[in-house]
């Protein structure tokens, strides 16, 4: 209900409120109180770091929104003007799916293929040390000490070492038939509560050498949330220094065109000229329920999703099939669900010009299937996971292989290496990354059609068995090292694999766990997808 207020006096109110919350005294304090409640979970160093990088983002964006007497008088109905409206989500269903064409049924394979590598979520720890202590008081181990981290790396608080990544360059560069190379993001190590800019750009400066000096064959790469600086935080149209700086390690990969597009907001499409498949790189952090800066204003930042949409109207005119390779994926937890459930309307209008959505974030090896809006329809597509390459989170490191069918460009398998890190850190041999699966085999699929994914997530419902071997593939460990996985981590599966937005996960799982209830309350913070219609 509107407060019986005049809007002068609101005005008045939020002008006195913002100079008190803008204040030294105030930002001191408020910071002292945060680092003491942190300090209960977390050491003091990694409370103060944290807070000496978020601290100011935070209160900046969250006064910039809600202490603006503009906004907030308008929305306690105190003023009339400006005014706002609610992004209406039906009428953007209509108007998408307006011309869209019949799906077309899943076509037989052509017998002649081509393959790409994808690996995402490196996390490469240049001040790894073999022999270091892995089980340290601060999040991020195997750095000093005394203990057991092995040569290639330690399943653990600990990110890989350089020499784990040679070992993959190498081992990529013998593969025969390898087109291209995706790699979707987040390279520094996990001492957040220390990043600091120049650093974090020199990790990947340091990898993007290793790749150029190695690999002979394109690679196309995007930004990850460990990427930003700090990380998460992007402010749209003002990350010049960030865009900037992986333009220019980029630009050797990418042409003068989507260099000059990537430096506007961090995302780009390209052709590859060896297959003609079309790629867009997007930029997750326009999406992502940790990015701060999104308070000020989450309808379709940067104007990316109409970008994708124009970009997808092309390819289809062209008769040209697209890859999108992304960082955060839609559903789960991490994915603003407004900003999701409009990038699932896109999916659903070019399931027949999209040919694969490849992602990582999540450090699992997973996907999502993207369900069809239209009564009737199988799933119109689906986001696929790849586990990630560091061994923080207790992953042995990985990548996948994904294998295309020449011709019609559909997916025909994907097949997934892991480095054994129990055999090679005891031993003198040079590592090799196994082929532990590969997918169709694996779930017994008859192809990987995204109605094939949806077999696999209705397994996962149905049968523990099913659910004990795709969750060891999910934690990329072998069946040695894999945990049960019980009644409720078999829910939270089957309702990951089976959704695309949050909000819909949050339906389908039975209880929510403190960290989804704590990503919930920043998607709050976030807010609908406004529209202001005057001054």
């Amino acid at each position: 209900p509107a407060l019986d207020i005049e809007c002068d006096a609101c005005y008045a109110f939020f002008d006195t409120f913002g100079d008190i919350i803008d204040s030294k005294i105030f930002i001191d304090g408020g910071e002292g109180v945060v680092i003491g409640l942190c300090s209960i979970f977390e050491s003091f160093e990694v409370c103060r770091g944290l807070i000496e990088l978020y601290g100011q983002s935070y209160v900046d964006a969250i006064s910039q929104k809600y202490l603006d007497p503009s906004y907030s008088c308008v929305m306690l109905g105190a003023c009339s003007s400006p005014e706002y409206i609610q992004s209406n989500y039906t009428q953007y269903v209509r108007e998408v799916l307006a011309d869209m064409p019949p799906a077309e049924p899943w076509p037989n394979p052509s017998g002649s293929t081509f393959k790409i590598v994808h690996v995402t979520d490196m996390h490469v720890d240049w001040d790894y040390k073999e022999g270091a202590n892995t089980d340290c008081d601060l999040p991020l181990c195997c750095r000093e000490g005394t203990g057991n981290a092995g040569k290639w790396g330690f399943l653990g608080k600990c990110d890989v070492p350089p020499q784990t990544v040679q070992a993959f360059l190498d081992q990529v560069n013998e593969m025969e038939d390898i087109s291209f190379v995706v790699w979707t993001g987040d390279n520094p190590p996990h001492n957040i509560w220390a990043y600091e800019r120049e650093a974090e750009m020199d990790v990947t400066r340091k990898l993007v050498k290793m790749f150029k000096d190695t690999l002979r064959v394109p690679v196309y790469p995007i930004i990850g949330n460990h990427d930003c600086f700090p990380m998460d935080l992007f402010k749209p149209g003002h990350e010049d220094i960030l865009l900037g700086s992986l333009a220019d390690l980029w630009s050797g990969w990418l042409g003068p065109d989507q260099i000059k597009q990537f430096r506007q907001n961090g995302f780009y499409s390209t052709v590859d000229p060896k297959t003609n498949v079309k790629i867009l790189g997007i930029n997750n952090e326009m999406g992502d329920n940790m990015n701060t800066w999104l308070i000020l204003n989450s309808t379709d930042p940067g104007n990316m999703l109409a970008w994708v949409r124009d970009e997808l109207y092309e390819a289809e005119k062209a008769n040209q099939k697209v890859i999108v390779l992304g960082h955060i994926p839609h559903g789960g937890h991490f994915s603003e669900s407004n900003w999701a459930r409009r990038y699932e309307v896109i999916a659903n209008r070019f399931r027949n010009t999209i040919v694969g959505q490849f992602f990582g974030h999540t450090h699992n090896d997973e996907f999502e299937v993207i369900p069809s809006i239209v009564p009737g329809f199988d799933p119109a597509g689906v986001l696929n996971v790849g586990p990630s390459f560091t061994t923080y989170s207790y992953h042995n490191p990985s990548f996948r292989v994904i294998e295309f069918d020449s011709v019609t460009k559909k997916m025909v398998n994907i097949h997934q290496y892991r480095l054994p890190l129990y055999k090679y850190n005891n031993s003198t041999a040079k590592p090799t990354f196994e082929k532990v699966y590969s997918m169709k085999e694996e779930y017994g699929l008859p192809d990987l059609s995204p109605k094939s994914f949806q077999m696999i997530a209705e397994s996962l419902k149905n049968s523990t068995s099913f659910t004990q071997k795709f969750y060891a593939n999910f934690m990329s460990q072998y069946s040695f090292q894999s945990s049960q996985c019980g009644e409720k981590c078999q829910r939270e599966l089957y309702c990951k694999m089976s959704n695309d937005v949050f909000d819909e996960y949050l339906k389908c799982v039975d209880t929510p766990s403190g960290s989804d209830v704590g990503l919930l309350i920043f998607e709050k913070l976030i807010g609908e997808w406004l529209i202001r219609l005057n001054n």
